[in-house]
């Protein structure tokens, strides 16, 4: 790890997690403060929510993560909501 770090680290994580089949999420927001992945927003899933610590954890191995992220919740009975 080079002493400067990476001003685009955080949208390379996001990227990452945008394109990852295991994520998949591109609305979620993506800071890097003092060695911490913060990573904020809605995932579907509890699967991808797990997924994240994998992306970042195999791309990124040397920082931290802070998963902020929560799950959608999704009416059971599977009506689809019209706003």
């Amino acid at each position: 790890m080079s002493a400067e770090p990476d001003p685009f680290l955080a949208e390379h994580i996001h990227e990452a997690l945008s394109r990852d089949q295991r994520v998949n999420a591109p609305e979620l927001r993506v800071t890097v403060e003092h060695g911490y992945v913060h990573v904020d927003g809605v995932i579907a899933t509890e699967e991808r929510k797990r997924a994240i610590a994998d992306v970042v954890g195999e791309g990124w191995h040397e920082l931290r993560l802070d998963d902020r992220t929560t799950i959608a919740d999704f009416p059971p009975d599977g009506r689809i909501e019209v706003v």
